[in-house]
């Protein structure tokens, strides 16, 4: 063999490897991962919002699910197992803070509860005196642990279909309180006024209650957010963002690997400033986040851009609207078309130049 011959063989190989990566990186799209392009966001836990005045606050509920709600509150006396004289939550210490009323969501194996905590067990204080009426309880819901229940209590415990009015009364080193569950994880839209010391509807103890707290699960555990004590709150199910979406548009056909459009007018219909994200999702997967803050009443348009790697029909969600979309086989498309198509056809007549010579 030649030296020609010699480099003609390896300038032949040389094309044939150019033309294989070009190839690939040509029409590799084609071939689908079956996944949307972006990664997936977690889903969110159940969230509520308790609004007080123009404060809004999201909260989400305490508990992993692995106790009822009256293992996990532990109320004792004599008569239960374990017993105590002190008539107390041993359940929630953790939570217990003196001189500070608490209330929560908690997540336990027979549902959602909502919890009430007056003062701390074993604490400083000196006792208390709390009335709080509740409007709106679900009509299947009950309250599942009364503290205190017992004969000759100073508590009153008043129910009356879907309201309750009760009172606390408890002595120093002692905490008090009540559990209400059923009904919550539907639609809520629960009243809670309270009435704190002198304004409660009888006093016993010379006590006070100086903060009033509603308690929200974290990743580490558990935030607090004071409330005025002086007005009522509303507890209601979905968090404390209201929007709409008015309008969803998408591009309605595309090509496996194209880039995808999509837009979506996004209005406040809510009566408080709102900042959230609104996402969008394919098939179930998030593959954008957007923030946005509007004033009650106010419109805004957002829009993305992202890819699908296989072909199929998609479900494109943003907010409550959905619409879909049809992503055909870029390999359907004819080879000549396209930029990848025209390199290959470039490294084609490279080669058949080199075979002339």
């Amino acid at each position: 063999m030649t030296l020609r011959d010699n480099i003609s063989v390896i300038g032949t190989c040389s094309v044939l490897a150019a033309i294989a990566a070009v190839t690939a990186l040509a029409f590799g799209t084609a071939v689908g991962v079956g996944t949307v392009a972006g990664q997936s966001a977690p889903s969110d836990a159940d969230e509520y919002a308790v609004v007080q005045g123009d404060e809004c606050y999201t909260i989400e509920p305490l508990g992993d699910g692995s106790q009822s709600v009256e293992e996990f509150y532990d109320y004792r006396t004599p008569n239960t197992t374990p017993s105590s004289y002190d008539y107390s939550s041993f359940g929630t210490t953790h939570l217990q803070e003196d001189d500070t009323s608490s209330l929560f969501l908690y997540e336990g194996s027979d549902g959602v509860s909502l919890v009430v905590l007056h003062d701390q067990y074993n604490g400083s204080s000196a006792g208390g005196a709390v009335t709080m009426q509740f409007d709106g309880l679900p009509e299947d819901g009950e309250w599942a642990v009364e503290d205190d229940s017992y004969d000759g209590r100073y508590d009153e415990f008043d129910h009356s279909g879907d309201s309750s009015r009760i009172t606390w009364a408890y002595t120093d080193g002692r905490n008090d309180g009540a559990a209400f569950r059923g009904g919550l994880e539907d639609d809520v839209d629960l009243t809670i006024e309270p009435a704190f010391n002198d304004a409660a509807d009888f006093r016993v103890y010379e006590g006070e209650i100086t903060d009033w707290q509603v308690l929200s699960a974290t990743e580490d555990g558990h935030e607090r957010t004071s409330l005025d004590m002086s007005e009522p709150i509303d507890l209601r199910s979905g968090g404390c963002t209201s929007y709409a979406i008015s309008e969803l548009e998408t591009d309605g056909t595309v090509t496996a690997g194209d880039p995808v459009d999509i837009t979506a007018t996004v209005t406040n219909d809510g009566e408080r400033t709102i900042s959230t994200e609104i996402p969008f999702v394919i098939d179930g997967e998030t593959v954008d986040e957007q923030e946005v803050t509007l004033e009650p009443g106010e419109t805004a348009t957002l829009s993305t851009t992202t890819t699908v790697d296989e072909a199929g029909t998609y479900a494109v969600e943003v907010g409550d609207r959905t619409t879909e979309m049809t992503v055909t086989d870029s390999g359907d498309r004819m080879p000549g078309f396209g930029v990848g198509a025209v390199i290959l056809m470039a490294a084609l007549g490279v080669l058949f130049v080199r075979y002339r010579g």
